[in-house]
């Protein structure tokens, strides 16, 4: 929709060939609802980084708001500088890119899944639902695999391989982490925060601090999810779990974090433990310190292991939840075949790509929509040329 309302104007006759019945059905999904648009802090993104940061660089995060703005839609900026409708109801965000579609003459052509993209002389033939559209320029804006019934099944990425482009193998990101069940047992529905830290055996890979929930799967929550791209070709992929922020000991945070020597926290643990144990009675040490589903599972220990599970509790990971939990797709086609200032295409002139379609993803906060909104504007710009 950003793509199609930055490529008409100059007088150019623009089209929307959606699968769905209506347009818009993912985006009313993003932020439990809400629409975390845009994130005004600096981007992570992971895939093809650097390509999504020189996308950022030609339509930056300002350029985006402004757009919104200018369609009418009242933001307000919370805490970690994630941007949302002033309303708090995703459906306004749809709403103002509808009517502005309206007004801009933008044909929207529901229930036309798109098969095929031929080259066909100076432009297209574009094959969707039982009709052929010829037009001189096409962007392909997809999304990916995540989200189920939201997200396309794979067979999109062809309208793009068959004009010869690569496709990087796609993966579920931002999704839940499966765990050996014996690790979890017990544990379904404690919502705790926690410094997580993903291990390849005993080796650190990445860190993340929030609040864990764990399952009858595994362990969820937006930390836990954050890590879960990187379990992909991980030999012995493990969790662990450092429980100090919930016992005062550290900050809450919930954003990624650099990786921690694991002996700090350890000595801070023993350490607060030993305290209260001159204050309480073995059998009381747990009380009023952990909920009681895992204050269970540690009862008893001597205080050294007891620290030790309070900032490294270890989860064996079985590996991470399908696409149709996912938020979004690790992998794509292959950002460095387009142009970052115009998105079209190094091998087909006329042909372009945006958004999740493209091997580029960031972490939960407005930054997958904020890559998907300013490459669609650029692609828009370009091909209205």
């Amino acid at each position: 929709m950003a793509a199609a309302l930055s490529a008409s104007g100059n007088g150019k006759k623009v089209a929307i060939a959606e699968a769905s019945p209506r347009v818009g059905r993912k985006l009313l999904a993003t932020g439990n609802g809400r629409c975390n648009l845009i994130n005004m802090q600096d981007a992570p993104y992971y895939g093809e980084a650097g390509f999504a940061t020189e996308v950022l660089k030609h339509c930056g995060k300002e350029e985006v708001l402004s757009f919104f703005h200018n369609l009418g839609l009242v933001t307000r900026e919370e805490d970690g500088g994630r941007v949302y409708p002033g309303c708090g109801q995703a459906a306004a965000v749809l709403d103002v890119l509808r009517r502005a579609m309206e007004r801009c003459r933008v044909d929207i052509i529901c229930d036309a899944r798109t098969e095929k993209i031929e080259k066909s002389g100076d432009g297209f033939r574009v094959f969707a639902g039982e009709q052929v559209y010829a037009c001189s320029k096409v962007i392909v804006t997809c999304g990916g695999m995540a989200g189920g019934k939201l997200g396309h099944d794979g067979a999109a990425y062809a309208l793009l391989t068959r004009l010869g482009h690569t496709l990087k193998k796609p993966m579920p990101a931002l999704v839940p982490l499966l765990a050996e069940k014996g690790a979890v047992k017990g544990l379904s529905g404690l919502r705790l925060p926690a410094v997580l830290t993903l291990c390849d055996g005993d080796r650190p890979v990445a860190a993340a601090a929030g609040e864990a929930l764990f399952t009858d799967y595994g362990v969820s929550g937006i930390c836990a999810m954050q890590l879960s791209a990187q379990v992909h070709g991980l030999q012995k992929a493990v969790l662990k779990m450092d429980f100090s922020p919930m016992l005062g000991l550290m900050p809450c945070r919930y954003e990624r974090v650099s990786v921690q020597d694991g002996k700090a926290a350890y000595e801070r643990m023993l350490a607060f433990l030993k305290k209260r144990a001159g204050l309480l009675p073995k059998e009381d040490l747990l009380c009023g310190l952990l909920p009681r589903l895992l204050a269970e599972k540690l009862q008893g220990l001597p205080l050294e292991k007891m620290a030790e599970k309070l900032c490294a509790f270890r989860v064996p990971l079985t590996g991470v939840r399908g696409f149709e939990y996912a938020q979004v797709t690790r992998g794509g086609i292959a950002a460095a075949e387009f142009d970052a200032a115009t998105l079209q295409s190094k091998k087909v002139p006329g042909l372009y790509a945006a958004g999740e379609m493209l091997n580029v993803d960031g972490d939960c906060g407005g930054y997958n929509l904020l890559f998907a909104f300013a490459s669609g504007m650029l692609a828009g710009r370009a091909a209205a040329k």
